[in-house]
């Protein structure tokens, strides 16, 4: 990959899936089937509801109160009976001016829905690293297991020799003893290989919402070499700092945190203003000057002003509090932006160190590949038994686990270095 390639796409080409073509056929069933992202949109339609609700703020309200009833007078004296009575109100009235404060109420419902697409968006990310991850380590998981059992078979075929040659007489009966444990040995190995596989299995299937076997077929394979990044081309994605720190989710969290104090301290500090309001109705329900009532219909229309004049300091209390909530949130998104500083500084390190432990594994595994190349072409013209090729064989197989295992160590921090740059 050229340098300027590198600069324009750091990570093309590197990712566990762009290595694993298969994985992405699981990440995208994780993202539409995993529990977590099912219980993400539940919340999303929840904050969906609030930011509709909070709408309704600066909508006009159109309220109807309907009664039938008998009035009988208290000084009815004639004994005339209760006469058939029905009373209503209908009324539609529409926030005028209520100093900014309705339109912040509305506000405040879009920054909380768009704070729970944020959180969708950390769920998300939390759920690729996962899925990554645990694929990855069920392919090396299937490899141990049928590892174990190769070798079991070695011992039990090593035992069952053993066991002719004492029957032949040319050993001892006491010599099968250590072939018997080992075979115990091997098949205990070979249990808890294939439980562990299964576990994995298991549990990644419920995880992403696949069937055990659909999932069983798709790790096959092995994790594949990496493309190491050098330390020139690691001490370049500090260029990114910047702007991953503006599109990081927890700081983009921290504003909106802000942006929801800000709309409750302006909502505090006028709460004692006078508010006004127009207002059109219909109704029967009203009285004469004389305070007797009235038979006939009215419409009306015209302008309601209300204020609270003494609140019991309710006022001043919530404008304490608003102050101070947003004092901490400035704080936490500051302290924000400096942690995730120093944790791109502690992730380039540790991408170094992992690149160099990648890089010592793979030199044992291309000297075990030529030492196991060399030991078939001694067997093939007969200088060595086959024995020395299953060992060969064996030791390649064991350090291209271990290897794999190191290529996943490198392929998670290579991740999480790209989505926490933004990169991914």
């Amino acid at each position: 990959m050229s340098t300027s390639s590198f600069a324009a796409d750091p990570f093309r080409g590197r990712l566990p899936e762009d290595l694993i073509p298969q994985m992405k056929d699981i990440i995208s069933g994780a993202m539409e089937g995993a529990e977590l992202m099912l219980l993400r949109e539940y919340s999303e339609a929840e904050s969906e509801g609030r930011r509709i609700a909070a709408r309704a703020a600066v909508m006009p309200s159109f309220r109807s109160n309907f009664a039938f009833r008998q009035e009988k007078a208290i000084d009815d004296i004639d004994g005339t009976g209760y006469e058939d009575r029905v009373v209503y109100n209908v009324t539609l009235s529409q926030p005028l001016y209520h100093w900014g404060t309705r339109r912040s109420e509305k506000e405040l419902g879009e920054l909380q829905f768009e704070m729970e697409k944020l959180n969708t968006q950390i769920v998300a990310a939390s759920v690729l690293a996962q899925v990554r991850h645990d694929f990855m380590g069920l392919i090396v998981a299937k490899q141990r297991s049928i590892r174990a059992q190769l070798d079991l078979k070695q011992a039990v075929s090593q035992r069952n020799f053993q066991q002719s040659q004492i029957e032949a007489g040319a050993a001892s009966s006491g010599s099968i003893t250590r072939f018997d444990l080992d075979v115990e040995r091997k098949e205990l190995l070979s249990l808890r290989a294939e439980s562990d596989y299964e576990l994995r299995l298991g549990e990644l299937a419920n995880y992403v919402g696949m069937s055990p076997k659909q999932l069983s077929g798709l790790a096959v394979g092995v994790v594949p070499e990496v493309d190491i990044l050098d330390q020139q081309e690691i001490e370049s994605l500090v260029a990114y700092y910047d702007q991953a720190i503006e599109e990081d989710e927890r700081i983009q969290q921290s504003e909106i945190d802000i942006e929801v104090n800000k709309r409750h301290l302006d909502i505090a500090r006028k709460a004692l203003l006078p508010k006004v309001d127009a207002q059109l109705g219909l109704s029967s329900n009203a009285l004469d000057v004389d305070g007797t009532r009235r038979e006939q219909e009215y419409s009306y229309f015209g302008l309601s002003v209300g204020w609270t004049v003494f609140d019991g300091f309710r006022k001043k209390g919530k404008t304490m509090e608003a102050l101070s909530r947003l004092s901490r949130a400035e704080r936490a998104k500051r302290l924000g932006e400096e942690r995730l500083l120093l944790s791109f500084d502690r992730l380039l390190r540790r991408l170094s160190i992992e690149g160099r432990a990648l890089a010592i594994e793979e030199r044992v595994l291309k000297s075990a590949r030529q030492e196991l190349d060399q030991v078939k072409l001694d067997v093939e013209e007969q200088r060595s038994p086959v024995s020395a090729e299953e060992k060969a064989q064996s030791d390649y197989d064991n350090t291209l686990i271990r290897t794999q295992d190191s290529r996943i160590s490198y392929l998670d921090t290579l991740s999480q270095v790209a989505n926490e740059l933004g990169l991914d």
